[in-house]
């Protein structure tokens, strides 16, 4: 079949951009509640909720409006993680449908391959060559296992936190801890994720992302060939 280079494939779908965007919106807020109740060495945060709900508390001193701050922190970050679940589940059902399509899988298992991939990386974003990649490089399908396996702790060992009566002190221990590690590993890989995906060289995927969901096939099979490939075919 012959295609047009000009036509446009759909990179993402309306549900995964729609999603996309909201866990922005989750993110920012998790990050703002989540880090005063972590440290205190962000206990500055907690002054932005505590000092306006100290007047109508009555509190007057620095430790109470701190104490109250961390409290209503605490409040948000519980229902920030309500509203992410009723917003993930529902998404997680419509994407299972397709999982054997999902290209976050390895297209060759082994370490040659394992290997090859991190080569690619540096192909893509150090000499910015096109290296044979799919619609997704290594990078990324890593980055996606991260975040999937991240949200699973989070929600187990958030719920756990939440409902701590019913959890011995040792195993609510080990959640706080799961929690507070992975909470910082996801800021971590995020600010790379956000550096790598607004990047020039990632400006076509940022455009699909965030507005029209779809690709030049030109751009693909200059920059996916290995996609490109399957597109033909299909």
């Amino acid at each position: 079949m012959t295609h047009n280079t000009n036509q446009k494939i759909e990179v993402f779908n309306q549900i995964i951009i729609w999603y996309h965007k909201h866990i922005i919106h989750f993110m920012i807020f998790f990050i703002i509640t989540g880090l005063p109740i972590l440290s205190n060495k962000f206990s500055f945060l907690a002054y932005i909720f505590g000092i306006p709900v100290s007047l109508f508390a009555g509190a007057n001193t620095s430790a109470e409006i701190l104490s109250i701050g961390i409290q209503v922190a605490r409040i948000f970050h519980r229902v920030t993680a309500l509203f992410f679940l009723l917003t993930t589940i529902p998404f997680v059902i419509v994407m299972l449908k397709d999982i054997s399509s999902w290209q976050i899988w390895p297209e060759k298992w082994g370490i040659k391959p394992f290997f090859n991939g991190f080569s690619d990386l540096y192909k893509t974003y150090i000499k910015f060559e096109h290296p044979e990649i799919g619609k997704y490089n290594m990078g990324q399908k890593l980055f996606a296992w991260f975040i999937i396996f991240s949200m699973i702790v989070m929600t187990i060992t958030g719920l756990m936190l939440t409902f701590r009566d019913s959890y011995t002190l040792e195993a609510l221990q080990w959640a706080k801890s799961l929690h507070g590690t992975f909470f910082i590993l996801i800021i971590f890989f995020l600010i790379i994720h956000m550096y790598i995906g607004t990047h020039p060289i990632n400006r076509c995927g940022l455009k699909a992302i965030f507005r029209t969901g779809e690709a030049d096939l030109e751009h693909i099979k200059e920059k996916h060939p290995k996609w490109y490939k399957k597109i033909v075919k299909s």
